[in-house]
C-alpha cells in the first residue's frame, strides 16, 4: 500500500479534530456524533447502539467481494483524564499536547486510521467484502462498552483491534487475567482524644492489611495494586470504617486466584487480630488471551505488515483491551499497535509517520484476508 494514496492533511486534520473534542468515559457523546456523521458523508452504514450511559457505534462498510471473509477493525472512543481544552500541536514529524493534558492517541488515532481508509477506500473505489468497525464506549474504566455489547451482531470471525502502544508493526499475542477486590472494614468509633482505646481503628486495620497484601510486579506473569483508599470523618472520632479497592493481574489464571486467597487470608487474620468485621468482594474484569505465533491471525497481521515494509514484532503486554473480550466470546482477535507513546500522561504524542503506517496497515489488512478467501 502507497503512502501517496494517503491524504496526509486530511488524516493530521482527522486526528487532532478527533483529539480536541472531549470524550472521558460516560461522556462520549461528542465524538460518537463526530464518527456518526463522517460515516453518513462516507455512506457507510453506522448504528449507535445503548450502552448504559453512552453507545457504541457499529459500522458495516459493504463490497462488492461476496467470498471474502467478513473482517472487524475495533477502537474505543473515550479517553483517560485529563481530557478537556486539548491543544494538538504539530512539531515537525510528530503531534503532541500542550503539556497540560492529554493528547488522545489512545485510541483517536486508530479511528482516524479507520475512517482514512474508508476515504481511500471510496476515493479509489477498492474492492472488499464485509467490513466491520466497532468504535466501543467506557473502555478506559473496564471495558464496559465491548463487554455490555451483543457481539451477535458481529459477522467476522477475525477482529484487529487498534489500541496498543509503540510504533506500528508491534503485535499483541498475549495480555492477562484481571479482576478486582474490594475490602470494607468496620471497626468501631471512639472519642479519639477522651477515650480511644474503647475504638477499633478500621484505618489501622486496613492500612496493616495493605502492608501485608504483595505490592507491585510479584513474577514475570502477576502484579498486584492498590489504587483507592478511603475511611475516617474527623481527627476526633476513631474511625469505625475504612475502605480500599486493588487489582490483581497475571497471565497465568491460577497465579490470579491464588493471590486472590491470599488477599482473603490477610483481611481475615488482621480483621480477627484487631477485632474488626470485614466484608470483601472480588470481581473478575475480563479473561486474559494468548496466542501462537503460527495462529492464522498472527499470520495475516504479520503478512499484512511485511506487505507495507514493516517488520512485525510479537509482545506481551500487561494491560487489557476489548481484544480479551472479543477472544473470550469466540471472535479471533489480535492487539496492533497505532503509534500512540507516552499514553496516559501529558507527555503523550504520536508520529506523523504512524499515523500514515497504521492507516497503510488497516488497508492492508483488508487487502490480505481479501487475497486469502478467494
Amino acid at each position: 500500500m502507497k503512502n501517496d494514496k494517503i491524504n496526509k492533511n486530511r488524516l493530521i486534520k482527522t486526528f487532532t479534530d478527533l483529539a480536541k473534542i472531549p470524550s472521558p468515559s460516560w461522556g462520549e457523546e461528542k465524538v460518537i456524533r463526530y464518527i456518526m456523521n463522517r460515516l453518513k458523508i462516507l455512506g457507510v452504514s453506522g448504528k449507535k447502539v445503548k450502552c448504559l450511559k453512552s453507545h457504541n457505534i457499529l459500522a458495516v462498510a459493504h463490497g462488492p467481494l461476496k467470498k471474502a471473509a467478513p473482517i472487524l477493525f475495533s477502537a474505543h472512543t473515550d479517553t483517560v483524564a485529563p481530557c478537556h481544552g486539548i491543544k494538538p500541536l504539530i512539531k515537525r514529524n510528530k503531534i503532541t499536547s500542550d503539556g497540560t493534558t492529554i493528547l488522545g492517541s489512545d485510541d483517536k488515532a486508530a479511528v482516524a486510521m479507520f475512517l482514512e481508509a474508508l476515504e481511500i477506500i471510496r476515493e479509489h473505489r477498492m474492492a472488499h467484502g464485509r467490513i466491520e468497525f466497532l468504535f466501543s464506549c467506557a473502555e478506559e474504566i473496564g471495558l464496559f462498552g465491548a463487554k455490555n455489547f451483543d457481539l451477535s451482531a458481529i459477522k467476522a470471525k477475525k477482529a484487529f483491534v487498534f489500541d496498543s502502544g509503540g510504533r506500528v508493526g508491534r503485535i499483541i499475542v498475549q495480555a492477562p487475567y484481571h479482576m478486582t477486590m474490594e475490602i470494607f472494614i468496620r471497626g468501631r468509633a471512639a472519642h479519639a482524644g477522651m477515650e480511644p482505646e474503647k475504638g477499633i481503628n478500621a484505618i489501622r486495620v486496613l492500612s496493616e492489611i495493605i502492608v501485608n497484601i504483595p505490592a507491585g510486579r510479584i513474577d514475570m506473569d502477576t502484579t498486584v495494586n492498590t489504587g483507592i483508599i478511603s475511611g475516617g470523618r474527623a481527627t476526633n472520632i476513631v474511625p469505625d470504617e475504612a475502605f480500599c479497592k486493588i487489582e490483581i493481574r497475571s497471565m497465568v489464571k491460577e497465579k490470579m486466584k491464588e493471590m486472590e486467597q491470599k488477599v482473603r487470608a490477610s483481611v481475615k487474620d488482621i480483621s480477627g487480630k484487631f477485632g474488626a468485621k470485614y466484608r470483601i468482594s472480588g470481581n473478575m474484569e475480563y479473561e486474559g488471551f494468548s496466542i501462537k505465533r503460527d495462529d492464522g491471525i498472527v499470520k495475516i497481521s504479520s503478512e499484512a505488515l511485511e506487505n507495507i515494509g514493516i517488520n512485525p514484532a510479537l509482545h506481551v503486554s500487561g494491560g487489557g483491551s476489548d481484544t480479551n473480550i472479543f477472544n473470550k466470546n469466540g471472535i479471533r482477535a489480535i492487539n496492533l499497535s497505532c503509534g500512540m507513546q507516552k499514553v496516559h500522561t501529558t507527555g503523550e504524542f504520536i508520529l506523523i509517520k504512524d499515523l500514515i503506517d497504521g492507516t497503510r496497515l488497516v488497508l492492508s489488512l483488508i487487502d490480505t484476508v481479501n487475497r486469502q478467501s478467494v
